[in-house]
């Protein structure tokens, strides 16, 4: 597998700590210590739109499936709303009382969850009228590092080393224990049947979550020992960045010993915090894409 450096964005100042595409893939939006989130069209790197209003460092953002509203959370422990074609904050939504590490929307962006330092995940429905969260999840023994919004289930991975599955039609909440801890989760496989889970032991654990959460592979070659490295997925792939400046992909496959990387990209100086694949990137397409976030202040775009 081949991808060089089609672009690199160099608008942010400081670490950028997340980048992701929307739906398209025609666009990255990334946030970072700059407290700015930046929109940029992915093909020729021009700047869009810049968002501003955060007090604090950006930890991660997400959009929903139509690109028209992006949620954003950070050091300011707030989660913000926006509208992404004016530029404009809908909503601040407050409830926690420290850092907020990861945010999630479902497809219409009628539900938020954000992740937090305090070890609670909050949920708001944006289509009643209160701030305050709808709903508010505390099993976790440490922070919530990060999360995954479906129509039915919420997952949430914990520094504790534990995954969580909320399964919101039945009221009920799974855990599945790493026994080190979880920094990135991400659906992985055919109809999301796996879990790709980052851990702090510079592995990537494949969970079957059909399985009762079983692990049926992992993945190493990078490292990851000492920071929040986010990982991605899809049908066929895995990535993470690393803390050497590298970042990693593995072709899905289910060995019983750890696999290493299919392939290795250099591209920042300093510690790769976030990698995305492209939505149309797979180990089979004619073209791979990703974007990565670095601590050197640079979104590369991969291709």
């Amino acid at each position: 597998m081949k991808a060089d450096v089609v672009q690199r964005l160099t608008e942010h100042t400081g670490s950028v700590n997340t980048a992701i595409f929307d739906a398209t893939g025609g666009y990255v939006i990334s946030g970072g210590q700059d407290k700015r989130i930046l929109l940029s069209n992915s093909r020729s790197g021009q700047l869009v739109q810049s968002y501003n209003g955060h007090g604090w460092a950006i930890q991660d953002i997400a959009i929903t499936r139509d690109s028209s509203q992006l949620v954003s959370c950070g050091g300011d422990r707030m989660v913000f709303v926006w509208d992404v074609n004016i530029a404009q904050i809908k909503r601040k939504l407050t409830g926690h009382q420290q850092r907020v590490d990861c945010i999630a929307t479902n497809k219409d962006g009628s539900i938020v969850a954000s992740g937090s330092f305090d070890t609670n995940v909050c949920i708001w429905d944006l289509r009643a009228a209160p701030r305050t969260p709808l709903q508010m999840l505390k099993e976790s023994k440490d922070g919530v590092s990060s999360l995954v919004l479906s129509d039915t289930q919420l997952i949430a991975g914990s520094i504790d080393g534990s995954v969580r599955t909320y399964d919101m039609r039945m009221a009920q909440c799974i855990v599945d224990s790493l026994g080190t801890s979880v920094v990135s989760v991400a659906l992985a496989g055919k109809q999301a049947h796996f879990l790709a889970v980052g851990c702090m032991d510079s592995s990537v654990q494949l969970l079957d979550r059909n399985d009762q959460g079983k692990v049926v592979a992992a993945f190493t070659g990078h490292r990851c020992t000492e920071y929040r490295i986010h990982c991605d997925a899809n049908d066929s792939l895995i990535a993470s960045g690393s803390q050497d400046g590298c970042v990693y992909v593995w072709d899905i496959a289910f060995d019983k010993t750890p696999r290493g990387p299919s392939s290795c990209f250099s591209g920042h100086k300093g510690i790769v915090n976030s990698v995305n694949l492209h939505p149309q990137s797979d180990s089979t397409a004619k073209t791979f894409s990703m974007v990565s976030a670095g601590s050197d202040g640079n979104v590369v775009i991969w291709g």
